[in-house]
């Protein structure tokens, strides 16, 4: 691992990496390649300068990925209702299916960050790779716009395509299945309980747990507390499989 100088910070770089090499990745050539060395760029590395980090490319990103995956859907699921097609938008959107692209795509190798964070191996979190994937996508855009980013965006839901989308619904709406699996048991509800609510207005992240007769069952975080609970009930059903 060697580290180079930004700003004021230090920032951990595998030298065997090049951006050519995540641009094939993404197959996608930036005209302006300052924008992907941005959207890698992460706050701790030039905090209190918004202009220097991804934190802006994040807030465009999300945005962008949310009507390119709301206008698939639309037109993809015609007999699907509004309230169906949010859930599945909610989960194609969701930190740890963010945080999975940014991982098939590599970017924890490139992410720029302070040796402080590098040290406490932060590039490894599902939030910051949620965060830099969405950077990522912001910069596409304001290098060549949607329909550039579409087709990024699109090949990682391609796992929708050829499946019966019925029987990724469990998943998708983790909450409801844990709520059905449950009541084999009883009349007792699982509650939802926040732990942990941090960060910026724009940037929130909430730690939520899953308790079920007074036992932890999972524990989800994400953006908003819908997400974390989400989350939280699917660990909650991956760890009543692996007891069963």
């Amino acid at each position: 691992m060697r580290y180079w100088q930004c700003g004021g910070g230090v920032v951990p770089m595998n030298k065997e990496y090049s951006l050519s090499e995540l641009e094939n990745n993404l197959d996608y050539r930036f005209k302006d390649r300052t924008l992907l060395k941005l959207a890698l760029t992460h706050k701790s590395l030039c905090p209190g300068e918004p202009q220097k980090n991804n934190e802006r490319l994040e807030f465009l990103g999300d945005a962008v990925l949310q009507i390119i995956v709301s206008d698939h859907l639309y037109h993809q699921y015609l007999g699907f209702e509004e309230g169906r097609l949010a859930k599945i938008r909610a989960f194609l959107v969701s930190q740890p299916t963010l945080a999975s692209h940014a991982r098939t795509l590599g970017l924890d190798k490139y992410l720029r960050v302070a040796k402080s964070a590098a040290a406490t191996r932060a590039f490894e979190r599902d939030s910051l790779l949620c965060d830099v994937y969405e950077a990522v996508i912001g910069a596409v855009y304001l290098d060549s716009g949607l329909d550039a980013a579409r087709p990024i965006i699109l090949r990682h839901l391609s796992w929708l395509e050829g499946k019966d989308l019925e029987e990724q619904l469990p998943i998708i709406d983790a909450k409801s299945t844990l709520q059905e699996r449950l009541q084999q048991y009883g009349q007792d509800l699982p509650t939802y309980h926040t732990t942990r609510e941090h960060g910026p207005d724009h940037a929130k992240e909430f730690v939520i747990e899953v308790v079920f007769k007074n036992k932890v069952l999972g524990r989800g975080t994400g953006r908003t507390k819908k997400e974390a609970a989400q989350n939280a009930a699917r660990e909650a059903l991956v760890n009543l499989d692996f007891q069963s």
